[in-house]
């Protein structure tokens, strides 16, 4: 398989994936207001995003310094 060939198609991905985000904007547009309770289950799909992020930035800042960037930063003081 060519560069170029490789590149054709993901232009052809890429140009099917634009027409079909145009294709859902037009319904949108056309589509009536999301309702209390889709705007509430969204809300709440983002808080259990924003805890689960939380936790795993938690959970990596608890971990302790690897022995080998401890020497390195030994090194530089």
């Amino acid at each position: 398989m060519t560069r170029a060939s490789t590149r054709a198609r993901g232009d052809e991905r890429l140009s099917a994936k634009n027409r079909s985000e145009a294709e859902g904007a037009q319904h949108i547009k056309g589509s009536n207001p999301p309702s209390s309770s889709d705007r509430k289950s969204r809300k709440q799909r983002s808080g259990d995003l924003g805890r689960a992020l939380r936790t795993i930035y938690d959970d990596t800042l608890r971990e302790p310094v690897p022995d080998d960037f401890a020497d390195l930063i030994g090194k530089l003081s």
